[in-house]
This record gives C-alpha cells, sequence and structure tokens, in this order.
C-alpha cells in the first residue's frame, strides 16, 4: 500500500463526472441504464487526460457502468489500476428511466415523487438521500491517500448535500432538486482528517471544468 493510503492518513479526494452520452445530448434521465459514452464524452475525457498526467494517485475508483469507466479508461495514464463499485453508480431513476421531462410531466407518479425528491423513491428507484448514504459509506471506507472516482452528476451532488447538509429543494423544470450546476468530466475535490463519527470534510473545488474551456 502507498504510504499515503495508510490507515488514519489524511484523504484526499478527487470526484469526476463522467462524460456526456447521447442520452444527455437528448435530456433522457439515464440512471442505472447503462449507456455508453458518446463522441462528445469522448473528446471530453480526452481533454481532462491532460490534466490528471501531472496528478498521482494512490487509487482510483469507478463506477462499474460504461460511461463512467470509459471516461477513467479515456483520462487516467494507462496502466492505471481501476476499481469498479456499484455504490458510484447514479440514482436509480426507477420507472423513469430513460424518459424526458417533457414526458412525464402529466404522470401523477412522477409529480408526487417530485414533492420530495430528496427523502422520497423514484417509483421502483431510489430516493436522492438513499444515493447520497451510499456514496459516503462507501467514502468512508477509504483508509486515506489520495484517491480518484468517476460517477455521476447526481451521484456527486447527493454526496454534497449529505456531507455538508447542502439544500436539495424541487427546483420548476428540473428533476432534480439541486441548483448547483455539474459539468460533465468536472472535478470537484474533498478532504477528510480522521475517520468514522469524527471525521471532518471539507470542500476544496467545486466544479472545475477548466479543461472544456
Amino acid at each position: 500500500m502507498p504510504d499515503g493510503a495508510v490507515t488514519g492518513a489524511p484523504l484526499q479526494l478527487t470526484l469526476v463526472r463522467h462524460g456526456a452520452t447521447d442520452w444527455n445530448g437528448a435530456g433522457r434521465w439515464q440512471g442505472w441504464s447503462d449507456t455508453p459514452l458518446g463522441a462528445v464524452g469522448e473528446a471530453q475525457a480526452a481533454r481532462l487526460r491532460p490534466r490528471l498526467a501531472g496528478r498521482s494517485f494512490d487509487r482510483a475508483f469507478s463506477s462499474d457502468l460504461a460511461r463512467a469507466a470509459r471516461t477513467a479508461e479515456l483520462s487516467l495514464p494507462a496502466g492505471t489500476p481501476l476499481t469498479l463499485d456499484v455504490r458510484l453508480r447514479e440514482l436509480h431513476f426507477g420507472v423513469f428511466e430513460g424518459v424526458t421531462t417533457d414526458e412525464v410531466l402529466g404522470d401523477d407518479r412522477y409529480a408526487r415523487w417530485q414533492l420530495d425528491p430528496w427523502g422520497t423513491p423514484a417509483p421502483d428507484g431510489e430516493s436522492l438521500s438513499q444515493v447520497g448514504a451510499r456514496l459516503r459509506d462507501w467514502a468512508g471506507e477509504l483508509p486515506g491517500g489520495r484517491v480518484i472516482a468517476f460517477t455521476h452528476g447526481a451521484a456527486i451532488r447527493a454526496l454534497l448535500c449529505d456531507l455538508f447538509a447542502w439544500p436539495a429543494r424541487p427546483q420548476p423544470g428540473y428533476v432534480l432538486p439541486f441548483p448547483y450546476q455539474l459539468s460533465h468530466t468536472s472535478l470537484t475535490t474533498l478532504t477528510r482528517t480522521g475517520r468514522g463519527a469524527g471525521a471532518r470534510w471539507a470542500l476544496v473545488t467545486y466544479n472545475d471544468h477548466a479543461h472544456l474551456e
């Protein structure tokens, strides 16, 4: 195990949202649907690669969904070991997987869910509080050191709301209760000192997408 990864060492965690897919372009909610990275997303990952080339990480993780794992493959140095973890998946939209907002505006189930998508699961799916909790459980197991993880837009924001008590209020016209924008392949960096109940988290950068500008 690298020296920086010893138990009890401070943790620096870099979270990367996957690159864009064709469903992103069409406004379709992907959730657990295993959609591939699109041409735009592959170009975004290629632009991220030089930024990551100058950084060292003790461990690299990814959601097991193809769009996240492919982003990792394209942006990390060749040969970097990558651990897939189902807890890094996106929100499970349940019966609303693959739909667009326009397609569900008249659905009573959607209207009820949108009253509190943080605390109420999507029909046959998850609530965002459940997503935040599973990402927090994953992050809490990390022993320390420098870690990078490729995951999803709602998942990252749900973790931040969980850790820092950010508000998650329904947003008119937007399925997620987040006013916080998050670009594809953006970098969000956290630090943690301590472990367990005594852990202290801090947000260092959010939505850093300078490589796309």
